[in-house]
């Protein structure tokens, strides 16, 4: 298939906010069959040796999207679970919160959710979970406790500390982004996934299955290609495959709208909405805190396996190219140190530069086997290639 550039549907209303120019022809065509060629490998090794069943990347610059490709069972404008990266989505809507002053990084959660000051999490901070530092990274709560507020509001009530708060980082996988969840229903009064959509996602012309939702109700999902999981080794019978997290293989899950794991949408849907956040059009957000949210270094230090971590409020950031390892592995060795972004499961990515004016995205449906997770190598290669591909 010839490589090509073209605009994209959902980049019209961000380009029309920002008033930016239509983009020159800025990416290599050999570069970007390489690019390709790295996406299709993972289709063709199959599933038995490590690869995906299907998959999509994105490249976005000045807030249009000028490539996009699905591989496999996907196409690029084929939904699929969205993982990690949704952190970096319902961050958007705190953005907002923080610009009228209504909340504050600083800010106790227990001012908003007072049910959740027991057991020693009185003195967390909004800050400590964004960044990963609240330290109850493993409390549980899952599907279908997770649809019961009130039982969410019990699970907040009981979850313990694993540490001292704000001492130490360890990544919290959905845990946090629920409280900060309740705090933005706490503050505006309304669903957050709902003020999300109406307040960020509707305006930046995203709101869709097909771009990037925080989720769509039950009877959309069927369009979504489901996730499946093969992280403790293939199998071919789908009734002996481990589990996924949350339930995320039904229709029923998808449709709840996780905020830590649970968006849906497209590569392009989430490489324009990182458009967005180089360019804040319209001036949606505060640009003070959209700067601070992306640049402003508030976390280095090891994370619980030794390895270095480096992240804004809001993101992990690239920083230098000879440390990037533990989850700045993604960014690859082209992007600069201000890059910005968030990896997922099964080597999701997305980023941006700020260097360039370039975002990428890449999601799969599949959640691959070790060296896999959120560190196997396709991030990082993928990334790589991507930047490579910008003619400088």
């Amino acid at each position: 298939m010839p490589i090509s550039t073209k605009p994209h549907r959902g980049a019209k209303q961000i380009k029309r906010m920002t008033g930016l120019s239509k983009p020159v022809t800025t990416f290599s065509k050999s570069k970007l069959a390489d690019l390709c060629a790295r996406a299709q490998r993972d289709v063709d090794a199959g599933l038995e040796h490590g690869g995906v069943q299907g998959c999509a990347l994105a490249l976005a610059y000045e807030s249009e999207i000028v490539f996009e490709r699905g591989f496999g069972e996907a196409k690029s404008e084929t939904p699929m679970l969205i993982w990690s990266p949704t952190k970096t989505v319902i961050e958007a809507a705190l953005w907002l919160l923080y610009g009228t002053g209504q909340l504050q990084p600083s800010d106790p959660v227990i001012k908003f959710i007072p049910e959740f000051g027991s057991n020693g999490k009185a003195t967390i901070t909004l800050e400590m979970i964004e960044t990963h530092t609240s330290a109850f990274a493993k409390q549980p709560l899952d599907f279908p406790d997770f649809i019961d507020r009130q039982k969410r509001l019990e699970a907040f009530k009981n979850w313990k500390v694993e540490g001292v708060p704000g001492t130490f980082y360890e990544y919290h996988p959905g845990s946090g982004a629920w409280v900060l969840a309740e705090v933005i229903e706490s503050v505006t009064g309304r669903d957050y996934r709902e003020f999300l959509k109406s307040e960020v996602l509707r305006p930046l012309g995203l709101a869709d299955l097909h771009k990037l939702s925080l989720g769509e109700p039950q009877d959309l999902q069927c369009a979504t290609l489901k996730p499946i999981n093969c992280i403790q080794g293939w199998t071919p019978d789908p009734a002996k495959r481990p589990p996924l997290a949350h339930s995320y293989q039904s229709e029923r899950a998808l449709a709840v709208r996780v905020p830590g794991s649970g968006a849906v949408g497209t590569p392009s849907g989430l490489a324009l909405l990182y458009q967005a956040y180089l360019h804040n059009p319209g001036k949606l957000w505060n640009g003070d805190i959209l700067d601070d949210a992306k640049h402003t270094t508030r976390v280095r230090m090891p994370d619980v396996f030794g390895r270095p971590m480096v992240r804004s409020l809001s993101f992990c950031q690239a920083d230098e190219i000879k440390g990037r390892y533990g989850e700045r592995t993604f960014f690859g060795t082209k992007t600069s140190a201000r890059a910005f972004g968030h990896q997922g499961q099964g080597g999701q990515i997305v980023w941006a530069d700020p260097a360039t004016g370039v975002s990428f995205s890449y999601l799969t449906n599949t959640i691959v086997f070790p060296p896999g997770g959120c560190f196997h190598p396709r991030a990082q290669e993928l990334s790589t290639l991507a930047a490579a591909a910008f003619n400088r």
